[in-house]
């Protein structure tokens, strides 16, 4: 496998399409780079902390922690065919439901390649899960 490696500053602008030789990933540096994901579905992207609402007595509508990026805020470039995540939205819950919104951070892992101007989120970057502000870490790209 031969992963593509993007390093330096870069700014990528227009409708690209990025894939690594024979099944390799696309990175910055040593990360991967993130992407969209169907909401609730196939592997989680990260895990955050249980949304406990409503509170208790009540049970919990959904109490997963598995956590999907479906939406970037910039969807141009791709990698492998899937949205490069460039800040976005994502779901926080337990498979077929992810109830629970959150947002996707500005890229820390990430400095200096962007999209548009607006850098390319990648592993170990993180989301703001709405209903109860708790952090998600995203340890799998999803590529």
């Amino acid at each position: 496998m031969g992963d593509l490696v993007l390093k330096g500053m870069l700014n990528l602008k227009g409708m690209l399409t990025l894939s690594g030789a024979d099944g390799g990933k696309v990175k910055v540096d040593s990360f991967e780079v993130l992407v969209e994901v169907s909401k609730g579905v196939g592997a989680s992207q990260g895990q955050g902390a249980p949304v406990i609402l409503p509170p208790p007595p009540a049970s919990p509508i959904d109490t997963g922690v598995d956590c999907w990026i479906f939406k970037s805020f910039n969807a141009t470039v791709t990698a492998g065919g899937k949205n490069i995540v460039t800040m976005g939205m994502c779901a926080q819950g337990n498979p077929g439901m992810a109830t629970w919104p959150g947002m996707v951070q500005q890229s820390i892992g990430n400095p200096t390649v962007t999209i548009n101007n607006i850098a390319i989120n990648v592993q170990n970057d993180m989301a703001t899960i709405l209903p109860m502000g708790t952090p998600v870490t995203f340890t799998s790209s999803g590529q």
